[in-house]
């Protein structure tokens, strides 16, 4: 079976910062709108509650191992963008229960069966599925859960109009939908149970610019004239359309391996 590494970075190491396009996005992704707090209380029970021991893989800046933390459990924060990885620290303020690791999803240097709940949130794409999945294997531990988390925006007439400019900006927008149900057949678990929710958040201006500055097809791949365009034509969009909303569905799947 080929192995799926959409972006090549599976080839590159953590310590090669200029190669890591996320390190030039970690002050622009903080402010990107966090996740829902039923979802992080689903998360946290799928875990075991407090005191559990969850391993975010691809935590970038913490906007769930920081709540996840908040709830009582103790958090491994793995992230190979050491920008990301410094935003995540400085918001934990020396907090013991949250590590934030530098290293891939691929190779956590966790211990092997110490993890009760593997957390991928809006990553998996960014991930070698091969890998990724024999690294949840080696770290969870028996009956311990692995838990995806994916993210689109809704279909609304601001979006639409909004993805359009995207697109005409740069070509290559167009993510590949992330393989889930193979990785989780990959990580020799049982097929996921599937779990849906929605949430839509007002964008300030200043909010609007730092989520695409944010998007690793936007703010990196466009020179500043191009993005200057786009971000005017986006501040029009949203006053043609009463606002800049951020309409995004989640979908929660997990599994939860046997317990020996």
């Amino acid at each position: 079976m080929a192995k799926r590494s959409p972006s090549r970075r599976a080839a590159i190491s953590p310590a090669e910062d200029h190669r890591w396009v996320f390190n030039r996005l970690a002050s622009a992704y903080r402010s990107r709108p966090g996740y829902p707090a039923a979802l992080i209380d689903r998360l946290a029970a799928l875990a075991g509650g407090a005191g559990a021991f969850v391993a975010d893989l691809g935590a970038g800046t913490g906007h769930l191992a920081l709540p996840l933390r908040a709830r009582g459990l103790r958090v491994s924060a793995v992230e190979p963008a050491r920008a990301m990885l410094a935003e995540l620290a400085r918001a934990a303020s020396g907090d013991p229960g949250l590590r934030a690791v530098h290293a891939p999803a691929e190779r956590t240097g966790l211990s092997a069966g110490s993890v009760d709940l593997c957390l991928l949130a809006d990553a998996l794409q960014w991930i070698d599925p091969e890998d990724g999945a024999a690294e949840v294997r080696r770290i969870l531990r028996p009956g311990g859960a692995l838990a995806v988390v994916t993210v689109e925006l809704a279909d609304t007439v601001f979006v639409r109009a909004l993805a359009t400019r995207i697109a005409a900006s740069n070509q290559r927008a167009r993510p590949r939908p992330p393989p889930v149900k193979l990785f989780f057949s990959l990580a020799r678990l049982p097929p996921p149970a599937e779990e849906e929710s929605a949430e839509e958040v007002a964008l300030t201006p200043g909010d609007l610019e730092a989520v695409l500055r944010s998007l690793s097809f936007v703010g990196p791949a466009l020179g500043p004239s191009r993005m200057g365009s786009l971000l005017e034509e986006a501040r029009a969009l949203a006053t043609a359309h009463g606002g800049a909303t951020w309409p995004r569905r989640f979908r929660l799947s997990w599994s939860r391996g046997e317990t020996g």
